[in-house]
């Protein structure tokens, strides 16, 4: 049973269905996320608000045709039943009409702030476009990042797991020839334990990292491409917080939706004022009529005018309009600085980010080396007598801690760097693609599952009925697969 529950986590799809590539990621977002097709289909509905506006200041035309067919029934007075078509008092004939409306609006103050209206609400859905793509790339970045990072972790892990194992049938070959204690070989037994346990968390959790990267591209992901094992570091440039929080001020398109929306508000109180002017039109209007009766009626008008309407008093509709539309301004007027102080936030939080992430590669990469050297030291130290088989695991526990360290330092850089440039409202497919330079070109599946996932031990591999004779070790099971290299840093 843990044998087919363990091969479920390690199930995935062809790589043929997954991008390889963080920019082949990106296309298939670009058609496929539907957070982002949303965000361009309210554009698009949102750029109408333009010609609907306008539409209330251009010339109205509307033409109405119209046929009846009439009876008129006589009740009193002097009539003959034999004339024409009345009979009994009832007579019966058709009538038909045909009008055409002809109007154009001469002032109007609603509509002509309407209009402005419209223009502000344009701006409004298109910085919100551009903050939805701005924001896919982020998203899309990040979900590949996750995945490599995940990824990472289980091939460390993998990589302590197998020196555990190795570690571990040493002991125990020592302790049958009475060479160790028993603790040692419980130790070893712990640790190896521990970490077949981390590298299951680690496959499930690289699950997730590709079903939600497959999320936004539209199709399960099993293989995508690695980092170069050494990156690019690049200080921002500019090379100051206060000019990228300059930039943000002026170009963060969340920051700019956010001042279009408190346009569109203070638009409103104007139209709602305008209700308090009359307005002004001039309109004419052709109507023909004909009636098919005794006198057989043809008729022909036409008319042209202007027309004053001025709405003197609505029961207070007016006023409560006005004093609602402020109050909806004031609100945007606040999320307006809410959103500049955080943009300012974000940019600030982002460069230092960069900054403090190039320094933390630096480190994190120095620590792999220190751990490692470290590592080889204390085995060096085993064997003379002056380390502990303890001292051994703990070392071995430090460097697969420094390794996953380092690797996730990688990535939380490239996130931060790419954050800033959103945050300044210059983010785009090039950034992708720089990035996309710094990835391998061979595509790679998910490490197999090692022996210890397959066949999880019961019970120590040893036990002992008294301190100084060692009884028989369990079968220890088959030899561990050597897990992939995890390459050290240069």
């Amino acid at each position: 049973m843990r044998r087919i529950i363990l091969g479920a986590l390690s199930f995935s799809v062809s790589a043929a269905a997954g991008a390889n590539g963080l920019l082949d990621a990106y296309k298939l977002a670009q058609e496929q996320d539907q957070t982002f097709q949303a965000a361009l289909h309210a554009r698009d509905a949102s750029i109408e608000a333009r010609p609907q506006a306008w539409a209330a200041l251009l010339p109205q035309l509307t033409a109405t045709a119209e046929w009846q067919r009439i009876r008129s029934h006589q009740l009193s007075g002097n009539f003959s039943s034999s004339v024409g078509n009345i009979e009994s008092g009832r007579e019966y004939y058709s009538e038909r009409s045909f009008t055409l409306n002809l109007s154009q609006t001469l002032f109007d103050w609603s509509a002509f702030q309407a209009v402005a209206q419209s223009d502000k609400t344009v701006a409004e859905a298109e910085a919100t476009y551009r903050s939805a793509e701005q924001s896919l790339i982020l998203r899309t970045a990040q979900a590949y990042f996750n995945v490599l990072s995940a990824r990472d972790t289980l091939r460390a892990d993998l990589d302590a797991q197998a020196s555990y194992k190795q570690q571990l049938d040493e002991n125990q070959k020592k302790f049958q020839v009475g060479l160790a204690a028993i603790t040692d070989v419980r130790n070893a037994q712990a640790s190896y334990d521990t970490s077949t346990a981390l590298v299951i968390s680690d496959r499930a959790a690289l699950d997730n990292a590709r079903r939600a990267l497959g999320l936004i591209v539209g199709q399960p992901v099993d293989a995508i491409a690695d980092l170069q094992q050494d990156i690019p570091l690049v200080a921002p440039n500019p090379v100051t917080a206060e000019a990228w929080s300059k930039a943000a001020s002026q170009d963060n398109p969340d920051l700019m939706s956010s001042y279009y929306a408190s346009e569109v508000a203070r638009k409103q109180v104007a139209i709602y004022e305008g209700q308090y002017l009359p307005t002004l039109s001039a309109g004419g209007q052709f109507n023909r009529a004909t009636q098919h009766a005794q006198s057989n009626d043809d008729s022909l008008t036409d008319s042209i005018g202007v027309t004053a309407t001025w709405n003197i008093f609505q029961g207070g509709l007016v006023t409560s309009q006005v004093r609602q539309a402020k109050a909806s301004y004031q609100q945007t007027l606040a999320n307006y600085e809410l959103q500049r102080r955080t943009a300012d936030q974000n940019a600030r939080n982002d460069f230092e980010g960069v900054m403090s992430g190039i320094a933390g590669i630096k480190a994190n990469k120095q620590a792999v080396l220190s751990n490692q050297t470290s590592l080889d030291a204390t085995k060096v130290g085993l064997r003379v007598g002056t380390r502990t088989e303890i001292d051994v695991l703990n070392a071995q526990q430090a460097l697969a801690s420094a390794q996953k360290s380092y690797y996730q330092s990688r990535y939380t850089y490239l996130d931060s760097l790419l954050a800033l440039k959103q945050d300044a409202g210059r983010l785009n497919e090039s950034d992708l693609a720089e990035i996309d330079g710094y990835v391998v070109a061979t595509a790679t599946a998910s490490p197999p599952l090692s022996p210890a996932e397959m066949n999880i031990p019961e019970a120590p591999a040893a036990a002992v009925q008294s301190s100084t004779a060692p009884a028989a070790p369990a079968a220890p099971g088959p030899s561990p697969t050597p897990a992939p290299a995890l390459k050290q840093p240069q």
